[in-house]
C-alpha cells in the first residue's frame, strides 16, 4: 500500500490557510459595508448626536421663550382686532336702530288710536304677572260657601229686606279714570237727602297716603239699577270711614248700625253667625256671604278690628255685616287672607263725632294693646294661654314718645278698666276712648283751641291684680299719621283702545 508523502501534507495546509484568509476578508468587507450604510443613513436623516451642554440648553430655552412671546403677541393682536370689529358693528347697529325708530309712526298718529295701557305698575310688576290676581275676585280662604242657601229661610228673608239699604259706590278722577269701587249702607234718610257710610278708600288719593284725591266724581248705584251723584260729606282716615250724601226724590230705606257691644264679646251664649252684604262692580247686583266671627286679632294694626270667616271681594268693602237677627253689627274691610270689620258701636261713635265736629277725635295714650282671647304669635302667648276668656287687654308695647312711659305701666300688664269703667276687649276700650274724646270736645267747643293743642286729659288705667290705678296724661289726639294703618292694594289696570275708544278694562292686584 503506498504511503502519503510530505508534499501532500503541505498542500492540504495551504488550502486551510487560504480558506481562513477568505473568511476574514469576507467579514471585514461586511463590517465596512455596515459602517458605510449606517454613515449614509445618518447623513440622509441628519441624525447627529446632541451635546446636552449648558450653552445648548440656554439657547434652546431662549428660542422657546421667543416663540411663546410671538404667539402671545399674535393672540393679543387678534383679540384687539375682534373687539374693534364688535365695536364697529355695535356702532353701526345702533345707528341703524335709531334710523328705524325715527322712521316709525309717532304715538299720536297710530298708538293713541289702537293701544294697550298698563296703569299703576312698573317694569318689575310686568315681569311678575304670574303673581297677579283679579282685583274683584273672591279670595280663597276658609271652607264656607259664598251663598245664603246654607242659612235658614229666615236669614235669607232678612238679607233681602235690608238689601235696599245696600248700595254700590264708584269714584272717578280726571273725568274718566276709575279710582275706586266699594259698597256702602244708607244710615240716614231725611226727605230727599240720604247719607251713606262706607270706607274712606273711596276718596283717598292712594292707599299709602292720607290725602284726598283731587277732582273726584262719585256715582252711587241703587238697588233698582238707578244711579245718582254723590258728594263727600265727612271722612276720617284713622278709622277709614267716610260719609257720602246723595239727593234722591224718593225716600230710601235706611238701616242703622247697632250700638250693642256684644259683637266683640265671645261669651258662649252669644251667636257668632253673620252675613255680609255688598254690590257687584259690574252688575251692581246684591252679593251676600255667610260665615262666623272668630276670636282672632286682625292682620291690620288696628286693635278695634274683629275678624269673620265670610269671603268677600274688594267690591264688597264698606258693605255692612249683619247678624242672623237682622242687625248691622259691623262695617266690612278687606284682606285676601281674612275679612276684618269695624264693630258697629265704633262706627256709630265715629258718625256721631263727624256730625258734631266734622272729625273723629280719640285720645292717644301711647299703648299698643291686644285682646286676650285673640290668637296668633305674641311675646305674651304664655299669658294668653293661662288666662282664657279673661276680660281686659294686654299691653304689648309702650310707645317711646308717649307719656305712658312715666305712668308706671309696663309691657305685659293686663288692663281691664279706664276711669273706673270696666271693659273686656280692645274694641270696647276704643269705644271708651272715643267717648272721652267726645266729652272733651263738648266741654271745650267754645275754647280758642278746640283742636286739642296744649290739651291735658288724665286717663286712669286699672291693672288686673293690682289695687289703685295708673294715670296717663294725654296731650294729643290720635291721628292717621301716627301709624300706617289699613293698607289696600293698588289696582293694576289694563286698558285696551280700538279706534280711540276704550273697549276693555281689567283690574288686577299683586297679592302674596
Amino acid at each position: 500500500m503506498p504511503s502519503l508523502s510530505d508534499g501532500d501534507s503541505s498542500s492540504s495546509g495551504d488550502k486551510s490557510n487560504t480558506n481562513d484568509q477568505r473568511r476574514d476578508l469576507t467579514e471585514v468587507t461586511q463590517n465596512e459595508s455596515g459602517e458605510l450604510s449606517t454613515l449614509m443613513e445618518q447623513r440622509a436623516y441628519n441624525l447627529r448626536s446632541r451635546k446636552d451642554d449648558s450653552v445648548t440648553l440656554q439657547r434652546r430655552s431662549e428660542f422657546a421663550r421667543q416663540r411663546e412671546q410671538q404667539r402671545t403677541q399674535r393672540r393679543i393682536e387678534r383679540e384687539k382686532a375682534e373687539e374693534e370689529k364688535i365695536r364697529e358693528y355695535m356702532k353701526k347697529a345702533s345707528k341703524r336702530m335709531k334710523e328705524m325708530i325715527d322712521r316709525l309712526p309717532k304715538r299720536s298718529e297710530v298708538d293713541m288710536e289702537n293701544r294697550t295701557e298698563i296703569i299703576n305698575t312698573d317694569t318689575s310688576g310686568v315681569m311678575q304677572m304670574e303673581k297677579w290676581r283679579r282685583y274683584f275676585e273672591i279670595p280663597d280662604f276658609g271652607n264656607l260657601e259664598t251663598t245664603l242657601k246654607g242659612a235658614s229661610w229666615a236669614v235669607e228673608d232678612l238679607a233681602l229686606q235690608v238689601a235696599p239699604s245696600v248700595v254700590g259706590l264708584q269714584s272717578i278722577t280726571d273725568g274718566d279714570k276709575d279710582h275706586f269701587f266699594c259698597s256702602g249702607a244708607i244710615v240716614e234718610s231725611s226727605g230727599e237727602c240720604q247719607k251713606i257710610v262706607t270706607v274712606a278708600n273711596l276718596v283717598k288719593k292712594c292707599p299709602d297716603t292720607d290725602e284726598l284725591a283731587e277732582g273726584l266724581t262719585i256715582t252711587v248705584y241703587l238697588q233698582n239699577h238707578e244711579t245718582c251723584k254723590g258728594h263727600l260729606l265727612y271722612h276720617d282716615f284713622f278709622y277709614n270711614i267716610c260719609v257720602i250724601e246723595i239727593q234722591y226724590p224718593v225716600h230710601l230705606p235706611k238701616q242703622g248700625f247697632s250700638s250693642n257691644t256684644e259683637v266683640a264679646s265671645f261669651d258662649e251664649g252669644c251667636s257668632r253667625d253673620v252675613v255680609t252684604l255688598g254690590r257687584d262692580k259690574d252688575t251692581h247686583a246684591l252679593v251676600v256671604s255667610t260665615g262666623k266671627i272668630i276670636p282672632k286679632s286682625s292682620i291690620f294694626d288696628c286693635e278695634e278690628l274683629l275678624v269673620s270667616t265670610c269671603k268677600i271681594s274688594k267690591a264688597e268693602v264698606g258693605g255692612p255685616l249683619m247678624s242672623f237677627d237682622g242687625n248691622f253689627i259691623g262695617l266690612n274691610y278687606y284682606h285676601h287672607k281674612e275679612t276684618p270689620f269695624i264693630p258697629s258701636f265704633i262706627v256709630l261713635k265715629c258718625l256721631q263725632q263727624l256730625k258734631l265736629f266734622r272729625k273723629v277725635v280719640r285720645p292717644w295714650h301711647g299703648l299698643q294693646v291686644r285682646t286676650l282671647f285673640t290668637e296668633g304669635p305674641s311675646a305674651f302667648d304664655s299669658v294668653q294661654t293661662n288666662l282664657p276668656r279673661t276680660p281686659g287687654v294686654i299691653i304689648e308695647k309702650i310707645q317711646d314718645q308717649s307719656s305712658a312711659k312715666a305712668s308706671g305701666l309696663n309691657e305685659g300688664d293686663i288692663i281691664n278698666r279706664v276711669n273706673g269703667t270696666y271693659f273686656s276687649n280692645a274694641a270696647e276700650l276704643g269705644g271708651i276712648l272715643l267717648d272721652i274724646g267726645t266729652l272733651y270736645l263738648l266741654e271745650h267747643q267754645n275754647s280758642t283751641q278746640p283742636d286739642g293743642s296744649n290739651m291735658a286729659i288724665s286717663i286712669k288705667f286699672g291693672v288686673r291684680g293690682h289695687e289703685g290705678e295708673k294715670t296717663i296724661v294725654v296731650d294729643k289726639f290720635a291721628s292717621s299719621g301716627i301709624r300706617n294703618r289699613w293698607p289696600f292694594p293698588k289696582p293694576i289696570i289694563i286698558q285696551k283702545y280700538r279706534n280711540g275708544k276704550k273697549v276693555l278694562e281689567e283690574w288686577y292686584a299683586m297679592e302674596s
